[in-house]
């Protein structure tokens, strides 16, 4: 009977290595994931104190590539004449705003219920800048809008968005916070891609995949209380826009350790995957590692390696 019971123990202390080992293994290899699949930034937060470890990631809500006239994709249908889109795209046709006043789109990314960006956002999409004239390639909301993102007459990109005071669920609006470029950055006559990118964690601008603006930041995100539209009545875009990609951020289910099973009070708190699934760099300067400490005393560690290996 003693010997039983003891085989049991043992058997449940194995049980618990192993869940617990997977668990965390999975959130990590899912947040790695998904950095790999959206070329966006991702993290996973690790909380000791709950036994939590949760994974928070880009999701795409909405995708447009503006063919055959038409303002349609992966979410909801915008409108445009026929007369304000140019065959000659980054991939196939665009909108052509021209620096027109008046011309624009509006996408209704308000009525979906997965264009939440409390959390942060990306947004990427394609331009050919015409003229030397400054204007707005898109903005989200009201006035002042949730987030923009606009191109001054030098070449500079300018984004912004608005914060809430206080936790997530706050009704109360914050400050605009603003990032602007270095000049000279986005040449006549040639397409380039742009992104805007916020995660709670850094506000970040890049031309061509390269960052070129960035800030610290960890407030939540003023809510969508108005559409997507692209250019602006009064500051038109003064050229071309394609192939326009929207993310927002989300938080993975949590996963919760077994009760006999605690994180190590040297584990990361959280661990940063840069677009493209590797460590991001600026964040660890070594390996980070989430130990993990058993009722009998031993500890297991979980270890990520420079190009998002778990290990």
């Amino acid at each position: 009977i003693v010997l039983g019971i003891g085989l049991g123990a043992l058997s449940e202390l194995d049980l618990a290595r192993s869940q617990a080992a997977g668990l965390v293994r999975n959130v990590i290899q899912s947040a790695q994931n998904t950095a790999l699949a959206s070329h966006a930034p991702a993290r996973v937060r690790v909380d000791p104190t709950s036994g939590r470890i949760q994974a928070e990631t880009a999701l795409v809500v909405a995708t447009y590539a503006f063919e055959e006239q038409q303002i349609s994709g992966y979410g909801p249908d915008g409108e445009a004449d026929p007369e304000d889109f140019d065959a000659r795209g980054f991939v196939g046709a665009c909108f052509h705003p021209a620096g027109r006043p008046k011309v624009t789109v509006r996408i209704p990314l308000e009525r979906d219920p997965a264009s939440d960006f409390t959390l942060g956002f990306v947004v990427r999409v394609a331009v050919l800048r015409e003229s030397a004239g400054s204007g707005r390639v898109l903005s989200l909301g009201g006035d002042p809008p949730t987030f923009a993102l606009e191109l001054n007459a030098s070449g500079a990109l300018r984004g912004r968005f608005r914060t809430r005071v206080g936790e997530r669920n706050s009704d109360r609006p914050g400050e605009m916070v603003v990032l602007s470029s270095p000049s000279e950055l986005v040449p006549l006559g040639c397409w380039v891609e742009l992104e805007m990118r916020y995660d709670r964690a850094r506000f970040e601008l890049l031309v061509d995949g390269v960052v070129v603006a960035r800030e610290e930041n960890d407030a939540y995100v003023w809510r969508t209380d108005g559409g997507l539209v692209l250019s602006d009545e009064g500051l038109p875009f003064p050229g071309k826009i394609d192939s326009l990609v929207v993310s927002a951020q989300i938080e993975g289910d949590p996963g919760v350790l077994p009760e006999s099973v605690t994180f190590a009070p040297d584990s990361a708190r959280t661990i940063q995957f840069a677009a493209g699934g590797g460590l991001d760099r600026l964040v660890h300067a070594d390996v980070p590692r989430v130990g993990l400490l058993f009722e009998d005393g031993e500890r297991l560690d979980v270890s990520v390696g420079l190009f998002g290996t778990v290990e």
